[in-house]
């Protein structure tokens, strides 16, 4: 369906499953448009292809579990960088 008025948005989420614990950032282009009848609906695409609306029951991509928090961007990025700075002990070396 074509119509004369889009807006194109980028908009990025986190997302963690609370099943697995398994986390994970998408960014999605979200386009507004307004049906012949002059309803609005929204298209969501995510790397170049149409995706649900990330708000609509999200899956863990690991698990395929339902139970998912939605965050701002960038949490898991932050949380996946600073668990890369916490020290490790030695090999055989317990705490």
């Amino acid at each position: 369906m074509r119509d004369s008025h889009r807006e194109t948005v980028t908009e990025s989420y986190a997302f963690a499953c609370l099943s697995c614990g398994h986390g994970w950032e998408r960014t999605y282009r979200i386009e507004h448009h307004v049906d012949p009848l002059g309803h609005p609906f929204v298209l969501y695409f995510a790397d170049g292809e149409r995706v649900p609306s990330p708000l609509s029951r999200p899956r863990c991509p690991d698990c395929g579990g339902g139970r998912i928090r939605l965050m701002r961007s960038g949490l898991v990025s932050r949380v996946e960088h600073a668990l890369d700075e916490v020290p490790r002990p030695a090999p055989g070396k317990w705490i």
